[in-house]
């Protein structure tokens, strides 16, 4: 499929319109490679960081938290209390 468009100029960009049939939705994030014989776009498959970090923070999202920092204060502090004893120990 070989199709012409137009570029034009957007501050100190040179912006490059895709067809709407591409499926390339806005926003979505494209690699560009200058070869020899002109340019090749590709489809970013890489996802950002920050998009992952939104997918773990989903899939922990009902955790309860503040159950879990009461859990924590509690365990640290008995690995505390048991780290002096070893070193009285000792």
């Amino acid at each position: 499929m070989s199709q012409t468009v137009q570029t034009f100029q957007l501050g100190t960009s040179t912006v490059v319109t895709l067809p709407k049939k591409l499926g390339i939705k806005p926003g979505q994030k494209l690699e560009i490679k200058k070869t020899k014989n002109g340019i090749n776009l590709k489809i970013d498959k890489n996802k950002g960081f920050l998009e992952a970090l939104e997918k773990l923070r989903e899939a922990f999202k009902d955790e309860d938290w503040e159950e879990y920092d009461k859990r924590e204060k509690i365990r640290r502090k008995s690995e505390l209390e048991r780290i002096a004893k070893l070193k009285k120990a000792w």
